[in-house]
């Protein structure tokens, strides 16, 4: 049997394990999915950042981005993507020096705590943004997203309504709710009209037919345009949800 190594071995490798085991215990493992506003931002070149990431080891190369493209759909493909806080950078490149450079930059985001799943909305910047998108981040767990359900999110300054069949929804400018048993027509499909408050009236801004999400779920969006100021109401349909891993 081989003995016990000497004391003072133990003693110098600790340090080198401590460091490690406390860096492993404070990353978070996010499983991402991007999507864009408007088909044409789409953009498959997109790469995640850890900007707390610690510095490399002498002689190491600064690591990469994880490639996340900006997808114009949703479907169940993630990336996932290790962090040392919250904070994600999305830029064009892998290489880390696109952090420094503005013409390179996405946009950027910061997971609420707790949220390990999640969508990144990539929405269309305000004129005199550094970045390209400004990112709305949307927990898709199941517990925050369930299976059935229109998540509406009303990004606008104005309050809008929504009618499904008979049933009217209410938001807040801000105002995010969850529509988990909407009223259904035969077909089992939803009558949608869609309002938005401006110049104290009440003014359409869309309708159509919402079908039921089933198993499935769908993003519902309600959007200023920053370049024309009317409320654009957006619907992305999403898979069923699923636990991230561990």
């Amino acid at each position: 049997m081989r003995s016990a190594p000497p004391l003072v071995v133990l003693a110098c490798l600790a340090p080198v394990f401590l460091p490690l085991a406390a860096h492993a215990a404070t990353s978070v493992r996010a499983e991402l999915r991007l999507l864009a506003f408007q088909p044409d931002q789409a953009i498959d070149e997109a790469f995640a950042h850890d900007p707390t990431a610690p510095p490399p080891a002498a002689n190491a190369a600064p690591a990469a981005g994880v490639k996340v493209p900006v997808k114009s759909y949703l479907n169940h493909e993630f990336a996932a993507v290790v962090l040392t806080g919250r904070r994600i950078v999305l830029t064009t490149r892998p290489e880390r020096e696109s952090l420094t450079r503005a013409d390179e930059l996405l946009g950027e985001a910061t997971l609420p705590d707790g949220v390990r799943s999640a969508i990144l909305l990539c929405l269309p910047a305000a004129p005199g943004d550094k970045a390209r998108f400004r990112i709305l981040v949307i927990d898709d767990s199941k517990r925050a997203f369930p299976a059935g359900t229109f998540r509406v999110s009303n990004l606008s300054s104005q309050p809008v309504r929504i009618v499904l069949e008979d049933k009217t929804y209410q938001f807040k400018p801000g105002e995010i709710q969850l529509i988990t048993d909407p009223p259904v027509r035969a077909g089992n499909q939803s009558g949608m009209k869609a309002f938005a408050f401006h110049d104290d009236v009440w003014q359409r801004i869309g309708s159509g037919i919402w079908p039921h999400p089933g198993k499935n779920r769908v993003v519902q969006v309600l959007f200023a345009n920053p370049s024309t100021g009317q409320v654009q109401l957006r619907a992305y349909d999403d898979v069923p949800p699923r636990e991230p891993a561990p």
